[in-house]
């Protein structure tokens, strides 16, 4: 038995013990009032969500100080063991029992590939916060 078929030993996912719980937000469409022809997202109303497991990385934060705000941005990763989850980008990441903190998925989801095999082990999720 190889290395990477004990990996999926376990029912073909990689194994991750210090995942915790995380919901997904996805929000309704309307269209845009300048243009009908396009459509934007509204928080306005209940987003849809989906449970994920995962676990955060956090990668940096800068404070930008203005005459009128102050604003922080943080970044972070969001490591998810199935990388068939249904996150892409624009969706909104919040902690499950929800922590106060409140994360954009800001990139396109990344579902690397082993270039030999085709085996996916997750998927990596780059993630913004603002305050301020």
């Amino acid at each position: 038995m190889s290395l990477l078929d004990d990996m999926n030993a376990g029912g073909g996912g990689w194994r991750m013990p210090g995942v915790t719980k995380w919901r997904r937000l996805r929000a309704k469409r309307k269209a845009n009032p300048y243009n009908p022809a396009q459509n934007e997202p509204d928080w306005s109303v209940p987003p849809d969500e989906l449970a994920i497991m995962g676990a955060l990385s956090s990668s940096s934060s800068i404070r930008t100080p203005d005459t009128l705000d102050t604003q922080t941005e943080s970044t972070a990763y969001l490591t998810i063991p199935d990388p068939t989850a249904d996150v892409k980008i624009g969706d909104r990441i919040r902690a499950d029992p929800d922590d106060g903190r409140l994360w954009e998925v800001d990139g396109f989801p990344s579902k690397d590939a082993n270039a030999f095999t085709g085996w996916r082990p997750t998927l990596e999720c780059r993630l913004t916060e603002r305050k301020g």
